[in-house]
């Protein structure tokens, strides 16, 4: 890869991040000032929303790097993990509060919608390159286990 490519490619990682950490920011604003009773109401919300941040601003970290490290793939791996886990957190807070605030259904239907477009965008990365198969069903199959885990069963019940 060109070196002007990996630049972009940093660079719209990073923006993503960002992006992603003023939503974490924001949420973790709002329910502080409007209603603080809900990181009450489940445990995983405030221990998710919280890890959240650290893992993306990790995930930022090392993106940053790609563009003049002499290792790329170990920052592209890890970045990718600390950003897949710090997503998934987000997500799953996001779901757990739609299902305590507005119901069961809008918290899973968030959830169980955000796995089904995982799975579609994985459907055209791989007819685009076949070569990347096994790495969309790992991605995939722990951003699945991330959601199940922390927010479809939180959201009903479970713990």
């Amino acid at each position: 890869m060109e070196q002007k490519e990996k630049e972009l490619k940093s660079k719209l990682r990073l923006d993503i991040n960002r992006s992603l950490l003023a939503v974490c920011f924001t949420v973790f604003a709002l329910i502080i000032s409007i209603n603080p009773s809900l990181f009450k109401q489940s445990f995983l919300v405030p221990i998710q929303l919280t890890l959240a941040i650290p893992l993306l601003l990790s995930s930022m970290f090392a993106r940053s790097k790609l563009a003049y490290t002499t290792r790329p793939k170990l920052w592209d791996k890890y970045g990718f993990f600390t950003f897949l886990v710090g997503y998934s957190f987000l997500i799953n807070v996001l779901g757990i509060l739609l299902s305590i605030s507005i119901g069961l259904k809008f918290g899973l239907t968030f959830l169980i919608f955000n796995m089904t477009m995982s799975l579609i965008y994985s459907t055209f990365e791989i007819i685009e390159h076949k070569s990347k198969l096994v790495s969309r069903i790992k991605k995939d199959l722990l951003f699945i286990i991330l959601l199940l885990l922390g927010g479809i069963l939180p959201s009903l019940g479970f713990y």
